[in-house]
C-alpha cells in the first residue's frame, strides 16, 4: 500500500462513510496514486482496518413531563418543608408539581435523570419507582441508573408522608405515613420515566456555565456560596429542543409556612419560562449545594410577586446561556453512571434538635427514635457522566463549602464541568463542614451524623470519582 493509509473509522453498518471515502481519495491524490487497483486496495484496507475500531454508539434521548399533583379533595395532603404548619393539609393547588424525566442512552448504557417538585426524596420512593419502571417494560436499567432529584420546594406534598420509616403516629402536628400518597407519587414518577424511555430518539448534547452573581446568598452569613449556573441542552438530531437541565443553588422558600396550597415555588416559574422558550421541551431543575443558599435580589417583592420575579430572573439567565451552548461531538457524549456506597458516622442528633422536637410535643425518646428511624446507617453517591460533564448526586443538602470542595475534587479527577446535585436518591438532611456544625444555627440542628458527616461524604466522594475514571 506504499504507506498511503491513515487511521480511518467506518460507520455503524461497516461501510465507508462519504466523508471517509473522500478522505481516502484525497490521500490518493496527495500520493499521486492513480491506478484503479491501488485505489481499490486503499479503500478495502481502510474498511478492514476501520472495522477493527469499535463504532461510536449513537446518543439517544427521550423526555417526558408528568404531573405528580395529588387530588387534595380526595385525600389529606400535608405540605413539606415547614414544621410550623404542624401537619395541616393543603387547601388547594396554586400551581401543579411535576416529575420531569430525561432518559439518556449510549450503546448499552442507559440512565434516567428526573427532577421532582418535592421537598426531598426518601430512599424508599426510589425503590417503589424502580419496581414500577421494570414492570412498565423499561429494559437495561437497575437502581444505579436512576437519578431522582428533588427541587426542594417547601410547598409540595410532604415527603414524610411517603417515608416508610415514618412510624410516628401519636405526635400532634406531625405528618403520618400515607401509603396511598406513596403509591400515587411513585406511580406518576415511574410514568414519566417510562414515557421518556418510549420517546428515545437520536440526540446531541452540550452545556454552558455562567456565574449568576447576586442571585443567591449564604443564609448562614458564611462567606461561601456557589454562584455557578449550569445549563445542559439536549437536542434532537434535527436541532430542535428535546430537554434542558438547569443546575443552580438556592432554596425554593419564597413561599413561607403561611402558604397552604401546593406549589413548585420559584423553580416552577423558571421551568415554565424555559419550556415556553424551547417549544415545550421539559426543563429539569437540579438544585445545587443549597444547604445554606437562599434566593437573592427579590427582598422588596411580596408573596406571589416575589416568586414570579425571581423565577423570571433565573430563566432570563438560563435562556441567554442556552444561546451560547455548542453541541458536543459524538465522541464527547460518552455516557456512564455509577454509585458509591457510603458508611455513615454514628447517628447523633444535635442537642438543639431535642429542644425543637419537644416544641412539637415529642419526648427525648421519641426524638431519638425519629433519628434512628428516618436516618439510615449507609447511603450512596450517584454519578452521571456525560463526556466531561459530571452530575454528583448528594443524598442530602450540602452547604456551599461542601459543594465547592466536591467540585474542586471532581475537576482534579479530570471532570471539566462538575455539577453538585442536592437531595438525590435519598434524604439525610444537612451536610456541613465540622466548623459549620460546631457553629450551630438551624442547619446544624437538622444534621444527624455529628461533625464528621461532611468529611465522611467528601472521602467517599473521592472514592466515587476514582471509580468514574475507570468507567
Amino acid at each position: 500500500m506504499k504507506g498511503c493509509m491513515g487511521p480511518m473509522t467506518i460507520n455503524s453498518n461497516c461501510s465507508l462513510s462519504s466523508v471517509e471515502y473522500k478522505a481516502a481519495l484525497q490521500q490518493c491524490a496527495v500520493r499521486r496514486i492513480s491506478s484503479s487497483s491501488e485505489v481499490l486496495a486503499l479503500l478495502i484496507a481502510a474498511l478492514l482496518f476501520g472495522a477493527l475500531k469499535p463504532a461510536q454508539a449513537q446518543l439517544k434521548a427521550g423526555a417526558a413531563k408528568v404531573s405528580i399533583t395529588p387530588d387534595v379533595t380526595a385525600m389529606s395532603v400535608p405540605l413539606g418543608g415547614y414544621a410550623a404548619r404542624r401537619g395541616a393539609p393543603a387547601t388547594g393547588v396554586h400551581d401543579p408539581v411535576y416529575a420531569r424525566a430525561l432518559m439518556l442512552q449510549n450503546g448499552t448504557v442507559k440512565v434516567a435523570v428526573v427532577s421532582l417538585d418535592l421537598c426531598f426524596l426518601p430512599t424508599n420512593v426510589k425503590d417503589e419507582v424502580m419496581k414500577r419502571v421494570v414492570a412498565g417494560g423499561v429494559n437495561g436499567m437497575d437502581s444505579a441508573h436512576l437519578f431522582l432529584s428533588a427541587t426542594h420546594t417547601h410547598s409540595a406534598p410532604d415527603p414524610l408522608a411517603m417515608h416508610s420509616g415514618n412510624t410516628f403516629l401519636n405526635l400532634k402536628g406531625w405528618t403520618p405515613f400515607n401509603p396511598k400518597l406513596l403509591d400515587f407519587t411513585s406511580g406518576k414518577i415511574a410514568e414519566a420515566v417510562i414515557a421518556a424511555d418510549k420517546n428515545l430518539t437520536p440526540a446531541k448534547i452540550g452545556s454552558a456555565v455562567k456565574n449568576a452573581v447576586g442571585l443567591n446568598r449564604n443564609r448562614r452569613g458564611d462567606p461561601t456560596v456557589d454562584p455557578a449556573l449550569t445549563v445542559v441542552e439536549v437536542q434532537k438530531s434535527d436541532g430542535s429542543a428535546l430537554a434542558t437541565i438547569v443546575n443552580f443553588a438556592a432554596h425554593p422558600t419564597l413561599y413561607d409556612d403561611k402558604m397552604l396550597q401546593i406549589s413548585a415555588d420559584w423553580p416552577g416559574v423558571m421551568a415554565a419560562d424555559v419550556e415556553t422558550a424551547t417549544s415545550g421541551a421539559p426543563c429539569l431543575f437540579l438544585n445545587g449545594a443549597e444547604g445554606d443558599a437562599s434566593p437573592n435580589g427579590v427582598d422588596d417583592a411580596k408573596g406571589d410577586a416575589k416568586v414570579t420575579v425571581y423565577g423570571h430572573k433565573i430563566s432570563a439567565v438560563v435562556n441567554a446561556l442556552l444561546s451560547t451552548v455548542k453541541m458536543d461531538s459524538p465522541d464527547a457524549a460518552n455516557l456512564a453512571t455509577w454509585t458509591t456506597e457510603v458508611s455513615l458516622p454514628p447517628r447523633k442528633a444535635n442537642a438543639m434538635f431535642y429542644l425543637a422536637a419537644g416544641q412539637l410535643g415529642a419526648t427525648i425518646a421519641q426524638a431519638k427514635e425519629f433519628v434512628t428511624g428516618l436516618m439510615p446507617a449507609t447511603t450512596q453517591f450517584t454519578f452521571v457522566r456525560i463526556g466531561g460533564l459530571l452530575l454528583i448526586g448528594f443524598p442530602c443538602e450540602p452547604s456551599g463549602d461542601i459543594g465547592m470542595a466536591a467540585k474542586a475534587a471532581a475537576r482534579k479527577a479530570g471532570f471539566t464541568t462538575p455539577c453538585v446535585v442536592a437531595l438525590t436518591n435519598g434524604w439525610l438532611a444537612y451536610c456541613l463542614t465540622p466548623m459549620q456544625y460546631k457553629a450551630g444555627k438551624y442547619e446544624a440542628v437538622m444534621s444527624f451524623y455529628g461533625d464528621g458527616f461532611g468529611p465522611a461524604l467528601l472521602t467517599a466522594l473521592d472514592t466515587g470519582l476514582a471509580q468514574g475514571g475507570k468507567q
